[in-house]
């Protein structure tokens, strides 16, 4: 498989304890000259997983928010264009090639993908994930945070993949629970806090601390129509609840704290 040179297109990746998942999404980077991950001091194997691969770079540094992680990743590379990725998202064969293409003739400063989401590595029928760029020109592009989440700002006109990539993140249930512990507090302090403009509608839902969890059981449950993917769709609906659930009981005690101030 020829390689796609350096210069011309670079792989970024933040880790810290993805020896469940890293190996699978780098064994799909192989066609790429050069991918750069920056570790937050794993103590798992997942530095020996990278250093597995010849075509690794590993940079570590003490992690503080995504976006800063990635800008500082941003700053490293040195390629016209980046494919920006998580630890848990394999590629697939049309992907691939689609990529190939954009960064041959493409004529936009991103292409955002939509994403197949795994449980048990098996994929769902449907499921909640949103289309994200992954793919940009490094002049056009920078990271911001935006609640738990990290957001491209980009400078420039955005294309879109017609392919996707799968997301396939196989930690524990545990790890993910603490995941979304130190998330919701990210959340929590986004919908108090909030400055930026009118409130979306999902913050708003959000924050009446009730309606949230119930309209993310059903939706997710019926609507998308889980209930039709067996285990893993309600272990899918299950865990999409609690992260609601979490962030309901989050805003309701900072609502409670805020109130014992005042008195």
């Amino acid at each position: 498989m020829e390689l796609i040179k350096s210069t011309v297109l670079q792989a970024l990746i933040l880790t810290k304890n993805e020896e469940p998942n890293l190996k699978r999404v780098l064994e799909k980077l192989s066609w790429l000259e050069k991918v750069v991950i920056v570790d937050s001091y794993s103590t798992d194997a997942t530095l020996d997983i990278a250093a597995s691969f010849s075509n690794t770079v590993v940079v570590q540094r003490p992690f503080d928010s995504f976006a800063s992680q990635c800008n500082y990743g941003l700053g490293l590379l040195d390629c016209e264009w980046v494919l920006s990725l998580d630890a848990d998202y394999v590629l697939t064969d049309d992907f691939i090639a689609e990529t190939k293409k954009y960064v041959t003739t493409g004529n936009k400063a991103a292409y955002a993908t939509s994403f197949k989401f795994m449980v048990f590595g098996k994929p769902l029928l449907k499921d909640n994930t949103t289309p994200r760029p992954v793919l940009f020109r490094k002049e056009a592009g920078s990271y911001f945070n935006d609640g738990h989440a990290h957001r491209l700002l980009l400078k420039g006109e955005q294309g879109n993949y017609s392919s996707f990539i799968l997301h396939d993140d196989r930690k524990s249930l545990s790890r993910w629970l603490s995941n979304q512990d130190g998330y919701s507090v990210k959340e929590c302090e986004k919908l108090t806090h909030h400055t930026n403009g009118p409130l979306p509608l999902s913050g708003k839902i959000r924050k009446t601390k009730i309606l949230a969890p119930f309209m993310v059981f059903f939706y997710s449950l019926f609507i998308k129509g889980l209930i039709f993917n067996g285990w893993r769709g309600w272990h899918y609906v299950l865990q999409r609840t609690m992260v609601e659930i979490v962030i309901a009981l989050r805003l309701i005690e900072e609502e409670k704290l805020k109130k014992d101030i005042e008195l």
